[in-house]
């Protein structure tokens, strides 16, 4: 038995969404998981979605972000076509900002999830590039848990820039959207930094009552 052979042995892979053993994401889900692009808004951030919350995509996104099954996203290219071909139509190169995270966060997990996104959607986009350039400028609570106005209280002012961004054409990219807080607040420091903020672009969009 070699050594992959021997941790699918003790350490089987299972399915994200329905745990069943086998692949990341087993057919069946593969198969709910479909796109259901649309627009939405939040504040002055006009945003595109790959698809509404559901409870496969809550898993999904929770396996993928909290459950070290950061690999997921090399299954997601299907769900995230939309937002691929929402790129695609522009013919100016454009900045993918991935929406920062807590330090714990980064440290708990041991990679950015929104940065990965970023870099899955630029991978097949000629004309993207992945611009890290938010960075949380004080300390902010973990938005698990927070109303809405307690979210938007916490990440008010709260990020900043590290390099220059005047006049480039950027989409903030971040897994989900709830009550737009952080969306909000990475348009208001790119703005500030002289950024064409396009918009904002998610795996989902759920309603302003949900957490993830």
């Amino acid at each position: 038995m070699n050594n992959l052979s021997l941790l699918d042995f003790v350490f089987p892979s299972r399915c994200a969404v329905c745990e069943a053993l086998g692949p990341n994401l087993c057919v069946n889900c593969l198969g709910v998981l479909s796109p259901s692009p649309h627009e939405f808004q939040r504040g002055p951030v006009f945003g595109r979605a790959a698809t509404y919350l559901s409870p496969e995509v809550s898993k999904l996104l929770v396996s993928f972000k909290d459950r070290g099954q950061s690999a997921l996203v090399n299954d997601l290219d299907p769900l995230i076509a939309p937002l691929v071909t929402e790129l695609a139509a522009y013919r100016e190169v454009v900045y993918l900002v991935p929406a920062p995270s807590r330090l714990e966060n980064f440290a708990r997990r041991g990679f950015v999830p929104s940065f990965v996104l970023a870099r899955a959607l630029s991978n097949q986009v000629a004309n993207s590039r992945v611009l890290n350039t938010l960075v949380l400028a004080k300390d902010v609570k973990d938005q698990v848990g927070l109303i809405s106005s307690q979210r938007h209280a916490n990440l008010a002012g709260s990020m900043s820039l590290n390099q220059k961004v005047v006049g480039k054409s950027c989409f903030v990219v971040d897994d989900i959207c709830t009550t737009g807080a952080t969306l909000i607040e990475a348009w208001r420091a790119l703005s500030v930094g002289g950024a064409n903020v396009l918009g904002a672009l998610v795996i989902s969009e759920s309603k302003p009552a949900l957490t993830l």
